[in-house]
């Protein structure tokens, strides 16, 4: 399963080594900026200094768990990471947004950045297809991250550690995702779902 950042308008990044390159760029400038190393940002996201090492050289294929960990410790939003230029944020009531198409599976499943904030406290809604016999596997969140999920149609399978639960369509449930976690379609139709997520920076 590959990481895809598509906007409505243009693809953005089409292929591996784009994301790569473009993450490589982003990460080894927002690092620098606060003045951390290899080993002191690994730390602070919570990952290994080989991936850390791979994603500044572009050789990295990061799942979205990964770009999740880099936004928080960074404090900003999966979204700025992946595109556009990094802001202040913007001052006014109502913003509109373009969403990003951040996975996609050869099944057809994708899930979609809507809308996201930015700061310390992270807040991201989703829109999420997932086709019959696919499904989406993550490893844990920051600390205390937590997710309301919304079933639009068909059913879908949510396991959090060692919980099941299984929602159908109009059935929500909370979780707290900062264990593996993982959805899968489990009726015999796509399971079509919104996501909202809360997320504390580093």
């Amino acid at each position: 399963m590959k990481v895809n950042i598509m906007t409505d308008e243009a693809v953005l990044i089409e292929t591996e080594e784009q994301l790569g390159s473009a993450l490589a760029s982003r990460v080894g400038n927002l690092r620098r900026q606060r003045k951390l190393s290899l080993d002191g940002f690994a730390k602070l996201a919570g990952l290994s200094k080989g991936t850390v090492v791979a994603l500044e050289q572009g050789k990295a294929n990061p799942s979205i768990g990964v770009l999740c960990r880099v936004a928080a410790a960074f404090s900003i939003s999966v979204s700025d990471l992946v595109s556009g230029p990094l802001t202040g944020g913007s001052k006014n009531a109502v913003e509109r947004t373009t969403g990003n198409t951040l996975w996609t599976t050869a099944k057809g499943s994708e899930a979609r950045l809507l809308a996201s904030t930015s700061g310390r406290t992270m807040f991201e809604l989703w829109s999420w297809t997932i086709k019959l016999g696919d499904g989406f596997h993550a490893d844990a969140h920051s600390p205390g991250t937590r997710e309301l999920i919304s079933v639009e149609r068909g059913s879908l399978r949510i396991t959090v550690g060692t919980e099941t639960l299984t929602l159908k369509a109009g059935e929500s449930a909370r979780l707290i995702t900062d264990q593996p976690h993982s959805y899968v379609a489990a009726g015999d139709e796509p399971a079509v779902f919104t996501m909202a997520v809360l997320e504390q920076g580093a």
